[in-house]
């Protein structure tokens, strides 16, 4: 679970134990998890807790933006214009360049040392992925060996350097990142960042895009893109974390089968690693677990899933 919308700033001390005993890996501020994090290990010492980290991306007044705007602008991501590139949704959100050395350096660097300041498990770097090559960001950013936009492989290839940076840096502590895309997003080109050497990968619109209307499911081609996605983590090695986001309005009945079929998805490509997250709606609490079956242990899976027409067994 990660922590979403100010929700672990107005917890409980008994949401806390409950997040702890219910969930197997919390992602958070270290604002707020600092001193929350031995008790958490005290109530169940196996949870893994990952500082949030704001991946390739610089917020615009923070201490960090203004020291390396001033001494280091080649860090940032720049256009075919020269200008810093932003994002729409999170204006305040400034991209930076992983193609640039430097820059992996030092965000290895200032990661590690958060994460052994506060006593985190390790962090999730998030935003990693394709999006700043489509209409996610204010610009598509400008490769400067080449002069031109990047291309879809070198940008994600420089983020598997990134990523492979952080954990290096973390000397054995746990790495995982936001950029997974479900279904054929992850065939086309978000695969590339399952070859980093990262622990786990969050695919964080598993299945749906969270305001999608709530009666529109997969068709059976993305179903299996996203079971083959789930399937190829585990054959590398890596965890697999899925988040399903239900924020768009709908009846008790129509989230109930959201979940279901979530889970149903998720147990057909499961892997040793794989785990689910499911958020019913945008004001829940992201690490309570309101479902029985997302509580429920159904053990190893007899073998590999099998397809009939429509039907997955």
């Amino acid at each position: 679970a990660a922590d979403w919308g100010g929700a672990a700033s107005k917890r409980t001390a008994a949401g806390w134990q409950a997040a702890a005993t219910n969930d197997s890996v919390l992602i958070g501020e270290a604002g707020v998890y600092k001193k929350w994090i031995p008790q958490l290990k005290a109530w169940n010492p196996k949870v893994i807790i990952l500082q949030y980290n704001l991946g390739p991306y610089l917020q615009k007044g923070s201490a960090n933006f203004n020291t390396v705007l001033a001494s280091d602008p080649s860090w940032f991501a720049h256009d075919s214009h020269g200008n810093l590139i932003n994002l729409p949704m999170f204006p305040g959100n400034y991209l930076m360049d992983p193609g640039n050395a430097g820059y992996r350096a030092w965000h290895a660097t200032q990661l590690a040392a958060s994460v052994a300041q506060y006593g985190f498990d390790g962090a999730m770097d998030d935003s990693v992925g394709d999006a700043p090559l489509g209409h996610y960001a204010s610009a598509v950013p400008v490769d400067p060996s080449t002069g031109q936009t990047y291309a879809m492989s070198t940008w994600l290839g420089n983020e598997v350097l990134m990523l492979n940076g952080d954990k290096a840096a973390l000397n054995g502590k746990y790495l995982a990142f936001n950029g997974l895309v479900s279904g054929r997003d992850y065939v086309r080109d978000s695969s590339i960042l399952a070859t980093s050497n990262a622990d786990a990968g969050v695919s964080e619109l598993f299945l749906r895009q969270p305001n999608s209307p709530v009666a529109t499911f997969p068709n059976a081609t993305m179903i299996q893109d996203s079971l083959q996605m789930m399937t190829a983590m585990t054959a590398r090695g890596k965890t697999f974390l899925g988040w399903t986001k239900v924020w768009s309005s709908g009846t008790t009945a129509q989230i109930n089968q959201w979940e279901q079929f979530a889970v149903g998805v998720y147990l057909l490509g499961q892997g040793s690693g794989s785990m689910l997250d499911f958020m019913p709606s945008h004001s829940a609490d992201n690490t309570a677990v309101s479902y029985p079956n997302l509580q429920s242990n159904m053990g190893a899976p007899l073998g590999a899933y099998t397809v009939n027409g429509s039907v997955y067994s």
